[in-house]
C-alpha cells in the first residue's frame, strides 16, 4: 500500500498516533475509558452471589417450632429477617419503600398441626418487580420451609415405630436429583459480569471507527489524511483502524486473562474459538462503524445511530430472554447483530465446555458482518469522502 510519493498505511497510523499523543480524550476512549467501565462493571457484580437480601416475618404461631422456622430462615445465607412484624399493612408497607423483598406468613396453630400430623401452609408473599431477588429469596425460603416440614414428618413417623431409613422411604418414596451443570452456584460474576463487558466493549470499538474517519470530515482535513496515504483509499482506511484494532484487542485479552488467570474462570471449552471470537467482533464493530460514517458522513448522526444501535444490544443477545422466547420480529433484529452471534459463541465455550466446532456459525457470521460492512463502508467514503460538499459537518 505504498506509491511512489511513499505515503502508505504506515505514515496515516503515525499521523494518527500523533493525534490521539494531542488528545487525551481520543486516547483514553482507546484505553483508561473502557477498562474503567470494565473494572466497574466487574466490582459491581464481584460479590457473585446475592447475599442477606431482607425479608419480614408475621409469626402468628409463636411456637417454639415458629421461633425455629424463623431462626433458620435468618441463617439462610441469602436471607435476612430485617424485622417481625404484626400485620400484613406494616409488612407491605416494607415491600412499598424496598427495604424488604418479601413476607414469610407464620400460620396459627403450626405446631399444633405438625404435632398431630396435619399439614399446614406457611404463606410466602414477594415483589415479583424484582425477578433476580425473588428467585434467590424463594428458593431460599422454600428449601428452609422444606427442611423443617421433613424433619417433623420423619420425627413423627419414628414415633410411630418407623426406623430412620424406612421413615426417609416412605416420606420420600421418589426422588428428584438436582445438578447444576455450568455455573452451579448461579454466580452473577459468570452470568452477568463476562457478558457485560463485550457489550461495554462492542460500543466503544464501533464510537472509535467512528470518531477516527469522523473528525476528519468535520475538520475538512480528508486531503491531508488521503495524501498521507498516498492517495490510496486502501491505505487510508487500513491506517486509521491499525490503532484502534490493536487497542481493542489488547482490551480483550486483558479481559480473559483477568477473569481465567485471576478470578479463576478457566474457560472449559475452545479457548482458541472465544479468542477468535472476540477478535471478529472487534472487526465486525469496527466494520460497523465505518459503514455508518459512511452512510451518514456526519460524525454526530453516526454516532446517534451506533448508540441506538448498541445501547440496547445486551437486551436482545440472549442472556437476560431467551431468543427462542422473542417475538420474530425481536428475534430478527437480535440475529442481526453482531454481539448476540459472539455472546453465543462465549457462553458456550467458557462455562459449558463445547469444542470448537460447535461455534463455527457463529464464527461465520461475525467474519461475514465485518467483511461486508468493512466493504461497505470503504466504497462509501471512498466514494463521498474526497468531496468538499462532505466536510464540515457536525
Amino acid at each position: 500500500m505504498r506509491d511512489s510519493q511513499g505515503g502508505g498505511w504506515a505514515r496515516v497510523v503515525a499521523r494518527e498516533w500523533r493525534h490521539l499523543k494531542r488528545d487525551p480524550w481520543d486516547l483514553g476512549m482507546l484505553t483508561w475509558i473502557p477498562l474503567a467501565l470494565f473494572a466497574l462493571s466487574w466490582w459491581i457484580f464481584s460479590a457473585g452471589v446475592a447475599r442477606d437480601l431482607p425479608i419480614v416475618v408475621i409469626d402468628r404461631d409463636a411456637s417454639s417450632v415458629s421461633r425455629s422456622l424463623v431462626r433458620m430462615l435468618d441463617e439462610s445465607p441469602g436471607i435476612h429477617v430485617a424485622a417481625q412484624l404484626a400485620t400484613e399493612a406494616e409488612a407491605q408497607q416494607l415491600l412499598r419503600e424496598r427495604t424488604a423483598f418479601g413476607i414469610v406468613i407464620i400460620p396459627a396453630g403450626l405446631q399444633r398441626d405438625l404435632s398431630g400430623g396435619r399439614s399446614a401452609n406457611v404463606q410466602w408473599f414477594y415483589n415479583g418487580q424484582f425477578s433476580a431477588h425473588v428467585g434467590g429469596l424463594g428458593r431460599d425460603v422454600r428449601t428452609v420451609v422444606a427442611t423443617l416440614s421433613a424433619g417433623a414428618e420423619l420425627t413423627g413417623r419414628e414415633k410411630r415405630g418407623a426406623s430412620v431409613r424406612q421413615a426417609t422411604v416412605a416420606y420420600e418414596p421418589i426422588r428428584v436429583r438436582l445438578v447444576t451443570l455450568f455455573n452451579e452456584n448461579a454466580n452473577y460474576e459468570s452470568f452477568l459480569v463476562l457478558a457485560i463487558i463485550p457489550s461495554l466493549l462492542q460500543a466503544f470499538v464501533a464510537l472509535a471507527a467512528i470518531t477516527a474517519f469522523g473528525r476528519e470530515l468535520k475538520a475538512g482535513s480528508v486531503p491531508a489524511w488521503l495524501e498521507a496515504a498516498g492517495g490510496r483509499w486502501g491505505a487510508a482506511m487500513v491506517g486509521k483502524l491499525v490503532i484502534p484494532a490493536a487497542a481493542f484487542v489488547v482490551l480483550s485479552l486483558l479481559y480473559l486473562a483477568f477473569f481465567t488467570a485471576v478470578r479463576g474462570w478457566a474457560i472449559e471449552g475452545s479457548a482458541g474459538m472465544v479468542v477468535a471470537g472476540l477478535g471478529l467482533l472487534v472487526a465486525a464493530y469496527l466494520g460497523l462503524g465505518t459503514f455508518l460514517i459512511g452512510a451518514t458522513l456526519n460524525m454526530r448522526l453516526a454516532l446517534s445511530a451506533a448508540a441506538f444501535i448498541t445501547a440496547p444490544a445486551f437486551a436482545f443477545s440472549g442472556q437476560g430472554f431467551p431468543l427462542v422466547a422473542m417475538p420474530t420480529a425481536a428475534r430478527a433484529w437480535a440475529e442481526a447483530l453482531p454481539l448476540t452471534h459472539y455472546l453465543q459463541l462465549q457462553s458456550r465455550h467458557w462455562m459449558a465446555g463445547a469444542p470448537a466446532a460447535y461455534s463455527a456459525g457463529e464464527a461465520l457470521v461475525l467474519g461475514l458482518f465485518a467483511l461486508v460492512s468493512l466493504a461497505a463502508g470503504a466504497w462509501l467514503l471512498s466514494r463521498r469522502a474526497a468531496h468538499p460538499q462532505a466536510w464540515g459537518r457536525a
